[in-house]
């Protein structure tokens, strides 16, 4: 079974099922920003098959760029350190146990193992992302601002949206190309 190719036709159901769990644990505040977060994770999750394609170096780069902005959103949603690590952790649950619910077994054991470990260690690299921009952003916000982060405001909505619009854009990018290169053969 191709991991890519399962992930890639199951985009939406586990954008969901990620969103449904971060709002249903624990002390949660309002999403606030218009439905951002939901647009986010959905985004976050289409950024991953291409990090198990043929182009994977430009590919995390890009899931690196999304998740840096993802701990930078956590930390304008309020969210303590922890709480980014557990929200970016929680993906690895549902895709694994998506891949449980809706995989016969005799093709969950032809799913690669070195796909399995290559989305570990891409989801391994959103977790370090995101938790730099978090404390980074923390520490900024205490050294040149009142100690507290901005909140969601409709131009952070704007900018982030904006950003992420760019990275799908760089991820077809270089889809295209690969299509173009097979086209010409």
């Amino acid at each position: 079974m191709d991991l890519k190719l399962w992930i890639e036709e199951r985009i939406g159901l586990i954008a969901r099922r990620w969103y449904s769990e971060i709002m249903v644990r624990g002390d949660r505040r309002e999403e606030g920003g218009d439905g951002l977060l939901e647009v986010f994770l959905h985004h976050l999750v289409s950024f991953l098959p291409p990090c198990l394609g043929e182009h994977r170096d430009p590919a995390e780069e890009v899931w690196q760029q999304a998740t840096h902005l993802f701990g930078t959103l956590a930390l304008r949603r309020g969210l303590a350190a922890g709480e980014v690590v557990e929200e970016l952790q929680s993906l690895r649950g549902v895709i694994l146990k998506t891949l449980f619910d809706t995989t016969s077994e005799s093709d969950m054991q032809s799913v690669p193992y070195r796909d399995l470990l290559a989305l570990n260690r891409i989801l391994d690299l959103g977790v370090v992302q995101a938790s730099i921009a978090y404390v980074d952003d923390l520490f900024f916000a205490h050294l040149q601002g009142s100690g507290v982060a901005e909140q969601v405001t409709p131009a952070l909505v704007e900018e982030i949206t904006r950003q992420l619009e760019a990275c799908r854009r760089e991820l077809s990018g270089l889809d295209s190309g690969r299509r173009g290169s097979h086209a010409e053969r």
